[in-house]
């Protein structure tokens, strides 16, 4: 024999192979626990590596979809805010419009009347546009 031979009884060799079979389940093990994943290749469990794997890709796909449902409602949200904000500027030009009809006379005070109601009008018309313009989303 030589200095560096060990020898073991038959019982030992079978402990010694327990106790590596023991530590590579361990190792597996703690792959599981750090991944999260049950299986991590396809040498685990072929079936269910390729069906996680479509599932995940799915799951992906329906995110994917899901963000783009938020960005479609935020769109909507902000084009509803701003129709409710024209309206209420149309409304307060239809007032306008009422007021410069009811003072349709030729004289100094009724043509004095019509020229401010034409600018505040022309001002809200400007507002209208604006918020047209702003209420987009992104």
């Amino acid at each position: 024999m030589a200095i560096n031979d060990v020898a073991l009884t038959a019982s030992m060799r079978a402990n010694l192979l327990q106790l590596q079979s023991t530590e590579t389940k361990i190792a597996q093990k703690q792959n599981i626990l750090a991944t999260g994943n049950k299986i991590n290749s396809a040498l685990d469990g072929p079936t269910a590596f390729f069906a996680a794997k479509g599932l995940t890709q799915r799951a992906g796909d329906l995110t994917a979809l899901k963000d783009s449902m938020g960005q479609a409602i935020s769109t909507i949200k902000a084009a509803d805010k701003g129709l409710t904000a024209i309206e209420s500027l149309i409304e307060q030009a239809r007032g306008l419009t009422t007021a410069a009809y009811s003072a349709l006379g030729n004289d100094a005070g009724s043509i004095a009347t019509r020229k401010a109601l034409a600018a505040q009008f022309n001002s809200l018309k400007g507002q209208i546009d604006k918020l047209a313009e702003d209420s987009g989303y992104q």
